[in-house]
């Protein structure tokens, strides 16, 4: 049996921390044995590791930056579950799990989730200073390129991304994609009980429009709130409603105030009913500047819902070079609304644009077969063999822009 400890900053809300929870309780425990540990809280999603049998820890540090008791931490927890492997995810947790893994001789495989030190990584972010994030860099591209033993990118995008920023060679990288249990239906209301809900958070709205995403710069919900004006004067009854919570609230609040948008955007906060959202939801805008996936966006999908997304290469990777959502620049209200009062004015298209969506997203992106690949990927780690290739079309998705370097090994 192969042991390996999971390394996490957090087991909060996100993408990632959801995604790491949902393949533990899918692996096969009689091949694998898996031990999770968290930096720092909070830690919603461990409530869902006690029933799988899925011993769970955490150092509790104070800041994700106290690098020297993580890596202590860590190593103290790791002389006793002697792990294998190391399978670290998320910026603190890959530089404290490298240099853990250079003490202890032990293979260190990075999960790559976002195109991090792009350009776009830096817009409209006034907590980015300059020289923290070329320090921030550095000390990722250093123990990346010195103890990183093998890496594993979302997408072909994201793995370009970490050999141009990080010089990271292709050879170390595999392609897994998140994977969705599409197996597990959510339950969501229908009939008077889905108008209920629908009238009580956005009365006579036409069309509904939902974003999900933290309230940070990166998920870009300044630019749909911008948008808003222009939608409202082809569709005065249009509502647009944004789940999540983060530190840019009070921005956002102001703005939707000076835009005089309160009768037609909703902050919702945190929600724990996303899918009912979803299922609610008439079209699904997701501007974001830059992304690693785009989980929200994937679900509202495979829910068949239309969707009005970045024209980022990640997103192309995700829906079939833009087949299955209209893509539109970043940063632009007029692109928004223009892509938004098509697909409300045209009610056939969007429809066969969300049963097409929905048809890609389960096909391609299945949890089993994430699973499958990533401990596939395990196993080849542990052998010291190459990592697995199998043909995709993957590779063909994204135009690769000139300077990224292309050859990312690719696993389905």
């Amino acid at each position: 049996m192969i042991t390996l400890l999971h390394v996490i900053d957090t087991l909060g809300t996100g993408g990632a921390e959801r995604q790491l929870t949902q393949f533990l309780i899918r692996s096969d425990r009689s091949r694998f044995r898996h031990v999770l540990c968290s930096l720092m809280g909070p830690q919603r999603f461990a409530r869902d590791l006690t029933p799988a049998g899925i011993p769970f820890y955490t150092l509790g540090l104070n800041s994700r930056y106290d690098f020297l008791r993580g890596v202590i931490g860590l190593v103290r927890l790791a002389r006793v579950l002697r792990p294998q492997i190391i399978h670290v995810t998320l910026y603190h947790a890959s530089v404290i799990g490298r240099l853990m893994g250079r003490i202890l001789g032990v293979p260190v495989l990075t999960t790559l989730v976002n195109t991090t030190y792009e350009p776009e990584w830096r817009m409209d972010n006034p907590h980015l200073k300059p020289w923290k994030v070329w320090a921030l860099h550095r000390l990722d591209a250093v123990t990346a390129r010195r103890w990183g033993t093998a890496f594993v990118a979302l997408t072909p995008a994201v793995g370009r991304s970490a050999t141009r920023t990080l010089g990271i060679s292709p050879e170390k990288i595999a392609v897994v994609p998140r994977g969705f249990p599409f197996d597990e239906a959510p339950v969501v209301p229908l009939g008077d009980e889905r108008r209920a809900i629908r009238d009580h958070l956005a009365p006579n709205a036409d069309p509904l429009l939902l974003n999900v995403g933290r309230l940070v710069p990166q998920k870009g919900q300044r630019y749909v709130i911008r948008a808003m004006s222009r939608v409202l004067r082809a569709f005065p009854h249009a509502h647009l409603l944004i789940a999540g919570e983060g530190w840019l609230r009070r921005d956002l609040e102001a703005l939707i105030e000076a835009e005089r948008l309160e009768r037609h955007v909703t902050l919702l906060g945190e929600r724990q009913d996303v899918d009912v959202l979803v299922a609610l939801a008439d079209i699904f805008v997701f501007p974001s500047l830059f992304e690693g996936f785009g989980v929200a966006l994937l679900e509202a999908m495979a829910q068949g819902k239309p969707a009005v997304a970045s024209d980022l290469l990640t997103i192309r990777d995700v829906t079939d070079g833009g087949k299955h959502a209209r893509l539109v620049p970043i940063r632009s209200p007029d692109a928004l609304a223009e892509a938004i009062i098509a697909l409300a004015t045209d009610r056939v298209e969007a429809a066969t644009l969300g049963m097409g969506a929905s048809r890609w997203a389960r096909e391609r992106f299945d949890i089993r077969t994430s699973v499958a690949a990533l401990e596939e990927l395990y196993e080849a780690i542990l052998n010291r063999g190459p990592l697995p290739i199998s043909s995709s079309s993957w590779d063909s998705l994204a135009t690769v822009p000139a300077g990224l370097t292309d050859g990312v090994r690719t696993k389905r």
